[in-house]
């Protein structure tokens, strides 16, 4: 096999078929490929003149091969490597609650936090997370958007743009609830700044880790949790700190591995350009502004709607604090998220395949068959749709069966915690939430892989609304733990208008793909 045609097979192997030169171009680099191996291994101007020659092999050769299955019928370790990525956020989940059971602390809370402790926290926690959202996704989209036709310089400007938005809505978000407190009262001054330095650090996490998300080092973001773990253990035994100088530290740790090593990876990428890619012009920031718009929302959209029923609950009936920390209450979510993780990490496969299918069915019919085409795609969400439903019936019962076995063994936390019935009621509606959730995002993919994220944002609006309403409204009228059904309820909004949505675009995706690009 030549030179050339190990570089088909690799640029075939990671895009199925690419839409253009500037796509195989971005996929050379990305393997290694240089401007000197251009000109001095394949005898080429550039990587750009080098693309071209690919581009016209990939093109002779054509999408139709064993690389180029539905994720169902792909090669087992690609499906294997797609799952475990869809599931990856549940590693550094796993490794923080893990850390709790075993250890007695993670990266921001402790088995020995006072309610009132655990209760600072706690709203700090969700106050970054909600305000982060918006920057996060922005780096996720802006990010990618340029690296992959190679315009490595904008990606990291455009990056660096994100993380500054970032931080200046930490900053104001900081700046309001300093105002808040100081017109209304509720924490003291110490209580206070305990919680917005929590505030503060919990947010740059998550941006470095957008960060790195972003350049799909995810080795990196599970080591920087690891580590950070482990700052926070030493500073306990061997400081006089405390758990909050602990805490900071740990975090401080995670951030400076993350930022770090976002830098080096850009870095190394910005060293791999080619002068032509160096040359690229921003769009106008207006039209950025346009582009990164509806995934912003979407970030704050989201976490609004994921985090509402925790500030009804937490806010409900007289306390010392606005809020107060239900251990009961976040256990029953947390087990009820573990739940559907095996259902929510096929979607990476799922959009993956989607991708690779619309490049191989539009070979496959012609311009006057898009009736066809358009009923065969619908096949495939209906089909995906049950492997995701089927997923999340095995993560349920697989959690619940764990948990009711673990439950008998008297000398664990979750024998206290998972018997209680808050929890167990919790638990129960919270999954049903969760499940309907998955299916929302899963309508969502769709939707943002055709250019139409407007659409997902439409289902969401409603949905935060209904939430919204219930959660304060049941956990008023009923009692605490009824503003779950909050969560209910919202997602059901959006599971259901998303997917009227989606089927409504995929009935006609030929023309929705096309005008996307």
């Amino acid at each position: 096999m030549t030179e050339e045609q190990q570089l088909v097979d690799f640029v075939l192997e990671e895009t199925t078929m690419p839409l253009d030169r500037w796509a195989v171009a971005a996929t050379l680099e990305s393997g290694g490929v240089r401007d000197v191996d251009a000109r001095e291994t394949f005898g080429r101007r550039d990587i750009f003149d080098l693309a071209d020659e690919v581009y016209a092999l990939c093109l002779a050769a054509g999408p139709r091969s064993a690389r180029e299955a539905d994720a169902e019928t792909a090669p087992r370790r690609e499906f294997v490597v797609r799952y475990l990525r869809g599931g990856f956020f549940f590693l550094q989940l796993a490794l923080q609650l893990g850390s709790l059971a075993v250890l007695g602390y993670g990266q921001w809370a402790s088995l020995d936090f006072s309610g009132r402790q655990a209760s600072i926290v706690g709203i700090a926690l969700v106050s970054s997370f909600l305000l982060t959202g918006p920057a996060g996704q922005a780096i996720g989209y802006l990010g990618p958007y340029f690296a992959e036709p190679g315009k490595h310089l904008l990606s990291a400007r455009s990056a660096a743009v994100g993380v500054l938005f970032g931080l200046v809505t930490l900053l104001a978000g900081a700046l309001v609830l300093s105002g808040l407190n100081v017109a209304f009262g509720g924490y003291d001054n110490r209580s206070l700044g305990t919680g917005l330095v929590y505030f503060a650090l919990a947010g740059c996490v998550s941006l470095t880790g957008a960060l790195l998300y972003m350049l799909k080092q995810f080795t990196a973001m599970a080591l920087a949790t690891v580590i950070g773990i482990a700052a926070v253990g030493f500073v306990l035994g061997n400081t006089t700190l405390g758990i909050y100088g602990a805490h900071w530290t740990g975090l401080g740790v995670s951030i400076a591995i993350e930022g770090i090593w976002a830098a080096v990876v850009l870095q190394r990428r910005l060293g791999r350009m080619s002068a032509e890619a160096r040359t690229a012009i921003a769009p106008t920031r207006s039209h950025l502004a346009r582009l990164v718009a509806p995934y912003a929302l979407y970030g704050l959209g989201y976490f609004a709607l994921l985090f509402v029923d925790r500030l009804a609950a937490w806010s409900a009936g007289a306390h010392e604090l606005p809020f107060q920390f239900r251990a009961s209450y976040e256990v029953g979510l947390d087990w009820a998220l573990i739940s559907v993780v095996p259902g929510l990490a096929m979607l990476e496969v799922t959009i993956y395949a989607f991708s690779r299918r619309l490049g191989t069915l539009g070979e496959r019919f012609e311009a006057t068959a898009a009736a066809e085409h358009n009923a065969e795609l619908v096949r495939f969400y209906r089909r995906h749709l049950s492997y995701v439903a089927l997923l999340l019936v095995v993560g349920a019962a697989t959690t619940f069966g764990a948990l009711l076995a673990a439950s008998h063994f008297h000398w664990t936390r979750v024998s206290e915690l998972f018997t209680a019935p808050t929890t167990l009621h919790v638990y129960l509606l919270g999954l049903a939430g969760y499940v309907l959730l998955v299916c929302a995002l899963y309508n969502g993919l769709f939707l943002f892989s055709v250019g139409r994220p407007w659409l997902v944002l439409r289902a969401l609006g409603p949905a935060i609304a209904v939430a919204v309403v219930l959660a304060f409204a049941l956990s008023r009228l009923v009692v605490y733990w009824a503003a779950v059904g909050g969560l209910v309820a919202g997602a059901a909004v959006f599971a259901l208008l998303s997917a009227y949505s989606a089927r409504r675009i995929l009935r006609s995706v030929d023309y929705h793909y096309f005008a996307a690009y």
